[in-house]
């Protein structure tokens, strides 16, 4: 019985350190898409209030050359260009493994020069990504005001586990 027993605490113990070790990985990456669809509405309740949501399709890509197909879909709140924004983004891999990733952040700058900042989530991923957890940080910029086929540039620092 009590061989038993330790058995059970020192296969428990092995398992339990082997979840605890996942090693964090840290990745960064750039993005850049263009808009491709936008639909706002200008509020009333202070002037150059507008809220609005869009879709835009591009490529993240790494240092060492590898690209991915990106889709982006976001909300936001802006006055005078500056605001809070929810982005969502779809990274399909060559291999057809996904990645999504969510950021909450605000814009700030000027309406026809917004600079970003934003907390990053990664919330799941498909084949190569399956179990990935994660979280960093996302920043970048647009050269115009927020209309269809602007681009828009960000780079995304990252730490992520990979697990099940």
């Amino acid at each position: 019985m009590n061989r038993k027993i330790l058995l059970f605490l020192l296969i428990f113990s092995f398992i339990s350190v082997l979840k605890s070790s996942a090693q964090t990985e840290k990745i960064r990456f750039g993005m850049k898409y263009n808009i491709k669809n936008h639909t706002y509405e200008i509020l009333d309740d202070v002037p150059n209030h507008k809220m609005g949501l869009a879709h835009g399709t591009g490529v993240a890509y790494v240092k060492t050359g590898s690209t991915a197909n990106v889709n982006v879909y976001f909300i936001y709140d802006y006055i005078n260009g500056k605001g809070n924004f929810i982005e969502n983004y779809v990274i399909q891999m060559s291999d057809s493994s996904k990645l999504s990733i969510k950021a909450e952040g605000f814009s700030f700058g000027d309406e026809s020069n917004p600079l970003f900042n934003a907390t990053v989530t990664i919330v799941g991923g498909t084949g190569e990504y399956s179990g990935i957890k994660g979280k960093g940080k996302m920043s970048g910029d647009r050269k115009d005001i927020l209309t269809e086929n602007t681009t828009v540039n960000l780079n995304f620092d990252l730490e992520y586990t990979l697990g099940n």
